[in-house]
């Protein structure tokens, strides 16, 4: 295949094709792979599909498939473009899962600013078969992806700095990684919020030069906060709904920036005191990482007959001394953010996005939990 100057591109599996020869080439990829899935995402875009089906990745709860439409798809991709400002020509990185809305609207982005879109297979350090001479103008990553990266080849650094936008999903960003970002990153960098049903983010949040600490919204979306002060998000044009009421708590400062504080969902109600599990994980990693400790965990409730629930920790078992380890938690949490309890498990249960599936373990754990 020739390329024609100035003709877009997609590269799947190391060989690029232009949108014509994707559109009317038979997709002889294996069935399951990366490049299978977004040449036959390409074949529908470009038929002039008018809904698409979409999983959710499950981390909240049971997975859930939901039917979302090509004129929400394009609104979302063209609120990013604008935003980052993306334009025809630039060159964009899929290392991430399409089969869910994070991967595939980077597919939607490509193909509406007319943008070359590198196509690799999902994994915890994406550059490490990229060349470090190929320009990419946009990067969107997991946070653990991005962590990987920095740790592992800090020689990329310079290849991120050469971008237009990197943008984090999928998981809170964490401040280790955050402090990182700041010290090694001069390319702009911003926190993703948003969920399969805002089809993407509809905010974003700066973590480098002249930090913004809060979520701002993109153009034409605003927001608003029902009684448990949880968020609500006013974009019909993405959502396909007036009014999207989440179960995100947040500290709301006007119509287009908050602080997200946690899940009302997750939120452990012991003795009175609401905790976020969420800020507790966050105080935890920082401690791991000023300890030079590695290990997967969660918190969670359990009953507790004078609390109500009581805060509890899962950890890996990795040899770890938990009554060590609960020293230092004590010497550096708040009272209320030390788990009562401390319990461990061999094997973590992940989600097909890449997540931790709390319930899943807990239950093969055979641990009771409310």
């Amino acid at each position: 295949m020739t390329l024609v100057q100035n003709q877009n591109w997609f590269e799947l599996e190391g060989n690029k094709f232009t949108l014509p020869d994707l559109v009317n080439s038979k997709n002889h990829f294996t069935e399951g792979s990366i490049a299978h899935y977004v040449m036959d995402f390409v074949h529908k875009w470009k038929k002039g599909y008018s809904e698409f089906e979409q999983k959710s990745s499950g981390s909240t709860g049971v997975p859930k498939i939901q039917v979302i439409k090509s004129s929400q798809m394009l609104a979302s991709a063209k609120a990013t473009i604008n935003t980052l400002g993306l334009a025809a020509g630039d060159t964009a990185l899929l290392n991430i899962n399409p089969e869910f809305i994070g991967g595939k609207m980077m597919i939607v982005r490509a193909l509406v600013q007319s943008m070359n879109l590198i196509v690799k297979e999902a994994t915890g350090n994406p550059l490490v078969n990229l060349d470090s001479e190929r320009s990419v103008d946009f990067f969107s990553f997991v946070p653990y992806q991005l962590s990987k990266i920095l740790t592992e080849t800090p020689e990329k650094i310079k290849q991120l700095n050469g971008a237009k936008a990197i943008i984090l999903g999928g998981a809170p960003v964490s401040n280790t990684l955050a402090a990182q970002i700041q010290q090694q990153i001069s390319a702009p960098v911003f926190s993703t919020y948003g969920m399969t049903e805002t089809v993407s983010h509809v905010a974003l949040k700066r973590l480098n030069h002249g930090t913004n600490t809060t979520f701002k919204a993109l153009n034409n979306i605003a927001f608003s906060q029902d009684k448990r002060n949880c968020l609500i998000i006013h974009a019909e044009h993405i959502t396909g709904v007036p009014e999207l009421l989440t179960n995100d708590v947040v500290k709301l400062y006007d119509n287009q920036h908050f602080d997200w504080f946690g899940r009302y969902d997750f939120v452990i109600n012991s003795g009175g005191i609401k905790i976020h599990p969420e800020q507790v994980e966050e105080q935890i990693n920082s401690l791991m990482n000023e300890n030079n400790l590695s290990f997967q965990f969660f918190v969670f409730s359990r009953l507790h007959e004078q609390l109500g629930s009581c805060l509890c920790l899962l950890l890996e078992d990795n040899g770890i001394d938990k009554e060590e380890l609960m020293g230092k938690l004590k010497s550096k949490l708040p009272a209320y953010h030390v788990p009562k309890e401390v319990y461990t498990t061999t094997e973590f249960q992940m989600t097909s996005s890449g997540k931790i599936d709390r319930l899943n373990t807990l239950r093969i754990a055979g641990i009771n939990f409310n």
